[in-house]
């Protein structure tokens, strides 16, 4: 009788658990056919030119929260499955409500309509969460809806010189293209070359545990002395290790998740930002930041390019920019230097190296790029004209397109867009992933049925232009195209002629610095950095990767969307001096 009661009370106690469960899951099922229900419909009527079709979900109120932040790259990826690239949708985060864009076409307009959209939605984030932008400088970045051109957007009222945007972008374009971005590659360069002359790399094979862990150090450590000088790392030299611990934690950082349950990465964080106000002090006591003019220096050894100094001038007006924000500003652009272009490098070499006949044909494009200093033995690199080299375009240009996944936000601030079929209303962020764009199938050449080249593989001539291959070059072509027209085009006349590097057709697929008015002003340096790091190790060193014989190196996409794409574990190498470099 004891135990029929027991099991009488077990059952009555369990019965409001089972009852919430059932509800629970009623409530679930019914969400989702609701929604499913309601995006079918706003499908089959796109004719409306209407808002895109949501993507259904489970979970009212959180809407496709979890899956989003859970596996972003998968949910990406899966929208564009389902629903095509063509077709734009519409995302609930909890509260907020997004589009996603997949189209070529369609990122391509909106980058052609960047007077009209701000970025502001993924800058403020960045900012917020990221970089630790102190909270009374925050207000100001959301007041100035002023745009980035010389006059401000109509309805603009924010004072002249608060207008942080336009100053930013005018310096980063003025100091990064001509005379500017000369300098700082070559100072890059000459760090590069001194750390090679200055290392324990002997004419001994050594054997290294990681090839990214080694770029890291080696190539942040040029990045970041030919932008700000030599003081910031010699002052805090654990600012290298730090920055990349920082990266690390990036994916933590995002979410805003509070400091009391994340300690770690906010310390590293405060760390890099104390290191950088301790450098801003120093370089003001030593040199004058407001010497950028015409007749001053390009490099100051205190505050390296001038594009550093151009960002402390144009400050001085604006009370909000205190020591703390104008650090963050400094991490900012540290971080937008190296995220991407770092791993970049480690990936060119990883294909350079695991490829030998891919090699040589490298080594004969440096071979062409070499020039003699007069009057001395040492050759240096023409960097102009090693990085005109259709080869190492083409694996440069097919190295981001792989292994860069960032996500550009746009957002129409004065009025809805209107794109095709569909309406997006003002206030709404549209985003896009370059991953997305570089897997577009509509757009890009996967090679042949004899010949196939997967777009989620890496093909070193995906971006070369064969002029009697009518099926070479990075756009997709016509599958149906005969032996007939294709023979047509192998005329002697063309066989001489060399391939090419080309981009024709990839517009709105190839975005790896974004596009329109705000593509990254540092695209040239970061181009001139991955392709001349490749040339100045293929030159000093021998380098042989320690991986198995069929090893098929993949991403790490828990980096997805913040940039480069590490490796997925570690790359062992050995690596020893030339003993003929050439110089």
């Amino acid at each position: 009788m004891a135990s029929t009661s027991f099991a009488r009370v077990a059952v009555q106690a369990s019965l409001p658990i089972t009852n919430a469960a059932l509800a629970l899951s009623l409530l679930f099922i019914s969400t989702l056919l609701i929604t499913s229900l309601k995006s079918n419909i706003t499908l089959k009527s796109r004719n409306a030119k209407g808002e895109p079709m949501a993507v259904p979900y489970w979970f009212p109120f959180l809407g496709n929260l979890i899956p989003m932040f859970r596996n972003p790259s998968g949910f990406f990826s899966w929208t564009t499955s389902k629903y095509g690239f063509s077709t734009p949708v519409r995302v609930r985060l909890g509260p907020a409500k997004l589009y996603l864009v997949a189209g070529a076409d369609h990122i391509a307009a909106l980058f052609k309509a960047s007077k009209g959209l701000s970025p502001r939605f993924g800058v403020l984030l960045s900012l917020e969460n990221l970089f630790g932008t102190p909270s009374n400088a925050i207000p100001f970045y959301k007041m100035d809806k002023s745009g980035i051109n010389a006059v401000p957007n109509p309805g603009s009222n924010v004072k002249p010189e608060y207008r942080l945007n336009y100053f930013q972008v005018k310096a980063a374009h003025k100091h990064l293209n001509g005379t500017g971005l000369t300098q700082m590659t070559e100072h890059f360069l000459k760090v590069l070359r001194r750390r090679i002359d200055q290392s324990e790399i002997t004419g001994q094979w050594t054997e290294m545990p990681d090839l990214f862990t080694f770029l890291q150090r080696e190539v942040f450590t040029a990045a970041v002395e030919a932008l700000t000088g030599p003081y910031l790392l010699t002052h805090c030299p654990q600012f290298v290790d730090d920055f990349w611990q920082f990266d690390r934690s990036v994916p933590t950082l995002i979410k805003g998740l509070p400091r009391w349950l994340t300690p770690k990465p906010y310390k590293v964080r405060q760390r890099l930002l104390d290191a950088v106000k301790n450098w801003h002090m120093f370089a003001r006591e030593h040199s004058d930041p407001t010497k950028v003019g015409p007749e001053d220096p390009e490099w100051d050894p205190y505050w390296g390019s001038r594009l550093m100094r151009a960002r402390q001038d144009y400050s001085r007006g604006m009370h909000f920019m205190d020591e703390d924000a104008l650090a963050a500003e400094d991490l900012g652009l540290i971080f937008a230097m190296n995220t991407n272009a770092v791993p970049a490098v480690a990936w060119v070499l990883i294909e350079f190296f695991r490829d030998k006949k891919l090699l040589s044909r490298a080594q004969a494009e440096i071979a062409v790029a070499r020039k003699r200093t007069p009057g001395t033995k040492q050759a240096e690199l023409d960097i102009v004209k090693l990085c005109s080299s259709p080869l190492l375009q083409s694996v440069y240009a097919e190295t981001l397109r792989l292994r860069v996944a960032l996500v550009i936000t746009r957002t129409p601030e004065h009025e809805d867009f209107h794109m095709g079929d569909w309406t997006f209303p003002k206030n709404r962020p549209i985003v896009f992933s370059s991953r997305s764009a570089a897997m577009n199938p509509e757009i890009w050449n996967a090679g042949t049925m004899d010949d196939p080249h997967p777009l989620d593989q890496f093909w070193a001539d995906r971006f070369l232009v064969n002029p009697s291959d009518p099926l070479s070059g990075p756009s997709r072509k016509d599958s149906k195209q005969s032996v007939k027209k294709i023979s047509q085009h192998s005329t002697p006349d063309k066989q001489e002629e060399k391939p090419y590097f080309s981009m024709e057709k990839v517009g709105g697929g190839w975005i790896p610095y974004g596009g329109g008015q705000r593509m990254c002003p540092g695209r040239h340096f970061a181009k001139q950095e991955i392709i001349g790091t490749f040339a100045m190790l293929f030159l000093h060193y021998d380098i042989e990767l320690l991986t198995p014989k069929d090893w098929q190196p993949q991403p790490d996409m828990s980096y997805f969307p913040f940039g480069g794409l590490p490796p997925v574990g570690k790359v062992p190498f050995r690596i020893r001096r030339k003993k003929d470099s050439g110089d």
